[in-house]
This record gives structure tokens, C-alpha cells and sequence, in this order.
């Protein structure tokens, strides 16, 4: 996860300049406090789904790219991300896979699947290892790509 902490600063950084801006200045542009932008700026975490999501389509690009999944910037439709419960079970049909299948083999416990299925919003690092397991893009997992 080091690594991908690493390249989603690198990649924030390059794109804050390109844009012209300061840390300061981007984020008040996206609607994320500017602590929570020098943090992964400093490579010291990730952001949540919800501020990796307002930076890729300030961006427009895919948040694959900004974790450094995927090597050059890419524009594209993104659809708006649906309720991550309602994603969980098209990802779990989709690809025929159980619940308790899930839990074995990724592994996640029972209760954060639980949570997820009543509302609660993952961590992106759950999600990064969603999409390891499905063999598919982070932005396929959120639903932002069809």
C-alpha cells in the first residue's frame, strides 16, 4: 500500500502544478480541507472515496490513474458513482461470487461486508483490493466506468 500511497501523492502533486495551483488553492476548489490534501501530498494517507472521487473529476481523469494503476491520464465518461451497497451486490453477481467466498479470498471480514451491505462506505484500499480480486479497474468497482 506504500507504494500506491507513493504514486497517488506524485500524481496529485503533478497534477496540482500542471494545474497552476497551491495546495491551499486546490483545495478550496474541490471542497476538501487543505490538512487533508498536505496528507497525501506528504504521501501519509489516502483519501477517502468520496475526496478520491471530487479529485478525479476535478481532474477529469479516473482514480486508476491517480493511485498509479494505470500509467497515463485518461478522459473519459465517468458515470456517477451509485450507493456502494447497491455496487457490492452487482460486483458480487456480476462476477459469481458469494459473499462468504469474498470474505476467504480477498479476505474482508463478515462485518465489513455487513457494514457495507447497510449503508457504510468502504475505505479505498478495500476497494484497490476489490478490484486486485475482480482482475478489473478501481473506477469499474466504484461504478464510474460501465
Amino acid at each position: 500500500m506504500k507504494e500506491v500511497l507513493s504514486k497517488f501523492a506524485e500524481n496529485l502533486d503533478t497534477l496540482i502544478f500542471d494545474a497552476g495551483l497551491d495546495g491551499k488553492s486546490f483545495a478550496a476548489c474541490v471542497g476538501i480541507s487543505k490538512t487533508a490534501v498536505y496528507s497525501y501530498l506528504n504521501d501519509r494517507k489516502l483519501p477517502s472515496i468520496g475526496a478520491a472521487l471530487k479529485i478525479a473529476d476535478y481532474f477529469d481523469c479516473s482514480v486508476e490513474f491517480l493511485l498509479g494503476r494505470e500509467p497515463e491520464r485518461r478522459h473519459g465518461v465517468f458515470y456517477p458513482c451509485p450507493p456502494w451497497k447497491e455496487r457490492l451486490a452487482f460486483l458480487l453477481q456480476h462476477y459469481g461470487v458469494t459473499k462468504y467466498r469474498l470474505c476467504k479470498e480477498v479476505p474482508i471480514t463478515h462485518s465489513i461486508i455487513f457494514a457495507w451491505q447497510k449503508g457504510a462506505v468502504p475505505e479505498l484500499s478495500y476497494i484497490i483490493r476489490l478490484a486486485d480480486y475482480f482482475g478489473c479497474s478501481v473506477d469499474f468497482v466504484l461504478g464510474r466506468e460501465k
